[in-house]
């Protein structure tokens, strides 16, 4: 029979190969792991570094843009602008085209003959990045402007094809609807605001009015 400094050299013998197996597989598996994160790396930066390329070069520029799109101002700030911001209760959404190619919350108040944007018609307009002087730098795509119906959180009038109502929240749209599309950022924004507002005042999907033309963006 076997003594017992046998038995111990023995087991001695077992554990160290038992060791050495498993941090040979350790190894292995973390030098696996290892190559999976650096290639992961690699071609995360290599599509970063494309998508920037081309954001800065033209092709995402034109239709929708990731840089021009976080340079715009946050919803919460056009939002959380009223004065009286949570006096009223909101319970529809009504989204319409302002029948124009271009213009802002000025403009539109002048096409309408009102002075300033006081008295407009809508609480938010959406521009398209175009307006009347031709100074395009003073105003973005997709750019967010709460009228002063909004900061005093006053319903809207009836103009003739819309009822009153006290309840509704209108955001125009600056286009026409038929040669003037919105452009996809504003459809990204307008969707934005509109899931802020109904989150915010609790309103239904189905007290959202949307135009029959609205893209499919």
């Amino acid at each position: 029979m076997p003594n017992t400094s046998s038995i111990k050299s023995l087991v001695a013998i077992l554990l160290k190969g038992l060791s050495n197996y498993q941090r040979k597989d350790a190894m292995t598996s973390q030098a696996r792991t290892s190559r999976v994160l650096i290639a992961l790396i690699v071609s995360m930066t290599i599509g970063a570094v494309v998508l920037m390329a081309l954001d800065n070069g033209g092709p995402l520029r034109g239709a929708w843009s990731l840089v021009n799109y976080l340079e715009l101002n946050p919803i919460e700030g056009s939002v959380s602008d009223a004065t009286a911001d949570g006096v009223r209760t909101w319970g529809r959404i009504e989204i319409f085209y302002s029948n124009t190619s271009r213009g802002n919350v000025r403009e539109l108040a002048l096409l309408q003959g009102l002075r300033t944007g006081q008295d407009l018609n809508a609480h938010f307009v959406i521009c398209n990045g175009l307006i009347a002087e031709e100074k395009t730098n003073e105003i973005k795509d997709g750019e967010i402007q709460p009228t002063e119906r909004w900061q005093a959180q006053k319903p809207c009038l009836s103009d003739g094809r819309r009822r009153r109502s006290v309840d509704t929240i209108r955001i125009c749209v600056v286009a026409d609807g038929i040669d003037t599309m919105p452009t996809e950022t504003q459809g990204t924004r307008t969707a934005d605001l509109v899931g802020f507002l109904r989150k915010k005042y609790k309103i239904s999907r189905k007290h959202v009015i949307w135009p029959a033309n609205w893209p499919q963006f």
